[in-house]
């Protein structure tokens, strides 16, 4: 895209912003295409037209179809080809929505633009540029959560230390949600793996424990959703101490703004049955570590809360019908 000689003589990079618009300066990208990176002509020249038929938008919608349709190539030469600081302006930028590139990239689910976007600047500021909300308080974290999209995820977290992932995962949304919350609530366990991967044990029963939207915690959430397999999933990646510590926080007392169906009563039951089968669980591993009580070949801590709160009460003498390693 042709400039006027006044703006060539204020810049050192082939492409430069200017307010909220790109400019390029064709010649010059030429020639850093060639004799910086080593492209032959005919190589360098269909970069630059995938690049400059994009620059007609501006910063405003530039990303939304640059992300999806500009090659990665292109894309790759583009954030090389511009001074750092106007980099940084160019991925910080939020659109209507509040949409990053970064936003943008994560909605999408395109992993590769967001290695390119990632591989280009430092970790400070990957960080920074992970951080960035928009006008749901969701960061580029929260929309891969909430796709499930596990690669995304594990590309985000990958760039940045053990303190920054645990920070970008304590991050809420405007509803009080973290990218944790968001991952149970769609039922993508794969994420909620690659989240456990990345953070220590403390770190991940503290994001387990975080409140989010109707101040609900992540068990909670997929209690709501009836999602058993994130049950599962937490289940399966905490001790039996920790396990006791997540189901015995209670939910929230029912509020009629919020809890206007059956997934509220849903969750109160889904969590009361798990809280009693725990509890009969540990008074059984506690007073026979040998075997396990059954009543109608089922194992007594997966019975009902009524059934176990008959047993604790009557004191009923179970069976004792097979014998078990606990």
């Amino acid at each position: 895209m042709a400039v006027s000689t006044c703006n060539k003589t204020i810049v050192q990079h082939p492409i430069w912003l200017d307010g909220h618009e790109i400019y390029c300066d064709d010649a010059k990208l030429l020639n850093h295409l060639t004799h910086e990176l080593k492209y032959n002509k005919n190589d360098a020249a269909r970069i630059i037209q995938q690049i400059t038929v994009h620059l007609k938008h501006s910063l405003l919608y530039f990303w939304s179809l640059a992300a999806q349709t500009m090659g990665t190539e292109a894309i790759r030469v583009l954030l090389h080809s511009i001074e750092h600081s106007q980099l940084m302006y160019m991925l910080s930028y939020q659109d209507v929505y509040g949409y990053t590139a970064l936003n943008v990239c994560a909605d999408s689910g395109n992993n590769e633009v967001i290695k390119i976007i990632l591989d280009s600047v430092s970790e400070e500021e990957c960080y920074q540029l992970l951080s960035i909300t928009d006008y749901r308080g969701w960061t580029p974290l929260h929309q891969s959560c909430s796709r499930g999209a596990a690669e995304s995820v594990r590309v985000m977290l990958n760039y940045i230390n053990q303190d920054m992932r645990y920070s970008l995962l304590q991050t809420r949304s405007n509803g009080g949600d973290t990218p944790l919350h968001r991952a149970s609530d769609d039922d993508h366990t794969d994420v909620m793996k690659e989240i456990h991967e990345s953070v220590t044990q403390t770190q991940w029963i503290n994001l387990l424990q975080m409140k989010g939207y109707e101040e609900i915690t992540v068990l909670h959430s997929a209690a709501y959703g009836n999602n058993q397999s994130c049950i599962d999933t937490i289940r399966d990646s905490v001790s039996d101490e920790e396990w006791l510590q997540l189901v015995s926080t209670p939910l929230p007392e029912y509020n009629e703004l919020y809890h206007n169906d059956d997934r509220y009563q849903r969750a109160v039951d889904r969590i009361d049955e798990m809280r009693a089968a725990t509890r009969v669980k540990s008074v059984l591993q506690t007073t026979n570590n040998s075997g396990m009580f059954f009543s109608k070949q089922e194992p007594l801590w997966i019975l009902p809360k009524f059934s176990y709160e008959c047993f604790c009460v009557s004191g009923s003498k179970y069976v004792l019908s097979r014998r078990l390693d606990l």
